[in-house]
């Protein structure tokens, strides 16, 4: 899918939405479906494993961000939380003869979230289907050999988390899984890209406000 398509689809979602929602309000109490908009950051872990070729590697990831829209449909106790969402994570690559490379990954992710309401909280999970990939490396200076890499997440991941709602706003810690591990190519100064096996888990905070 490319851009042009990923903001045709957002703008869609977000006009019928937000008829919708005009259509439901004033008839008290909870709205039947909401509109809004949510940003955060997230951190986590990228472990790969040895490759006899390319050497051991290592990465250090830095604080990534997030943001987009959300909807949520609300029945009783039960709610429904379709997003769509930007993401950026950028990584640190290292390897045992002193190569080094920055990575930033950035995806468009469409996570559908059912939840549960109790008592001042939410518990919700659900699959996060992957839109978009896009991979952009920078060369570090005073390395022996750049490192530049290609990271292709899985077409679909889960996440699960826990939120309160504060009036309109509403707060959410998520851990965020892998189905399958991601596919990752790497290429150390010139010789052949190989193929890593990788391991990604991370964990997001995100303040969300619905209109």
């Amino acid at each position: 899918m490319n851009i042009k398509k990923v903001f045709l689809f957002t703008a869609l979602i977000a006009a019928m939405t937000l008829t919708i929602n005009t259509a439901s309000a004033g008839t008290g109490g909870i709205k039947l479906i909401q509109f809004g908009i949510k940003g955060g950051i997230h951190s986590g872990s990228l472990k790969m494993l040895k490759n006899d070729v390319a050497g051991i590697f290592s990465a250090d990831e830095k604080v990534g961000y997030q943001f987009g829209i959300m909807s949520r449909i609300n029945l009783a106790a039960i709610y429904l939380q379709p997003e769509l969402v930007y993401s950026v994570t950028n990584f640190t690559l290292h390897t045992e003869n002193d190569a080094s490379g920055k990575a930033s990954v950035k995806n468009f992710e469409l996570p559908i979230l059912v939840g549960v309401k109790i008592p001042f909280i939410r518990i919700y999970a659900g699959p996060v289907f992957n839109l978009m990939n896009n991979t952009s490396n920078k060369s570090i200076k005073n390395s022996t050999a750049a490192i530049t890499t290609d990271f292709i997440k899985s077409a679909v991941a889960y996440q699960a988390g826990v939120g309160v709602d504060l009036w309109k706003f509403n707060i959410d810690v998520r851990y965020n899984g892998q189905f399958k591990a991601p596919k990752q190519t790497i290429s150390v100064g010139n010789t052949q890209a190989q193929e890593i096996k990788t391991r990604l888990n991370s964990w997001q905070l995100n303040l969300g406000y619905f209109f």
